[in-house]
Formats: structure tokens, C-alpha cells, sequence
């Protein structure tokens, strides 16, 4: 698992039938003192947690695949959790 801001979101007319209704995310990766670690990304958020400016956990590889309640979907970076805070 990873942390990451949200900063944007992608629009996508044609998706593959398990994306249908799930929001694409572009996603900052942040070490836990909210330092930028790698270059933004895009996750598919399955259960449309996130919004502009929040802090996310997400997952990647086949962990991302399987965020999705059909148990696979064609992505490679999935958002899993929203972060209250960070101790």
C-alpha cells in the first residue's frame, strides 16, 4: 500500500465493462511526511472515495485489480482507502 494526493481526474468516454461508473483518479505519490516520491499516476477508484485534495491509500499490481467487487478489472493502480491523518 501506498499514500498519495489526489490532484485531478481523467474523463474517459469508452472504458472496459468493469471500469462502468468508476471514477479515474490522478494520483501524486507522497512519503508519510506528504513529500512527493514518484511522478502522478492514474487509479481507477472503485468505490468513488476520493475527491480533489484528499490524502489516499492505493494499492498497485494485482492488489489493483482485485479492489474491484467483480474481482478483476484491467488497471494497474487502485485507490483503497481515504487517510484521516497521519500519526
Amino acid at each position: 500500500m501506498k499514500l498519495g494526493i489526489v490532484i485531478g481526474f481523467v474523463w474517459a468516454s469508452n472504458k472496459a465493462a468493469e471500469l462502468k461508473g468508476c471514477r479515474l483518479s490522478i494520483v501524486q505519490p507522497v512519503s508519510s511526511d506528504m513529500k512527493e516520491t514518484d511522478s502522478p499516476l492514474v487509479a481507477a477508484d472503485p468505490l468513488n472515495l476520493a475527491t480533489g485534495g484528499d490524502t489516499v491509500v492505493y494499492v498497485t499490481s494485482t492488489d489493483a485489480s482485485q479492489a474491484f467487487e467483480s474481482g478483476f478489472a484491467p488497471v494497474n493502480a487502485s485507490i483503497v482507502e481515504l487517510v484521516e491523518t497521519i500519526a
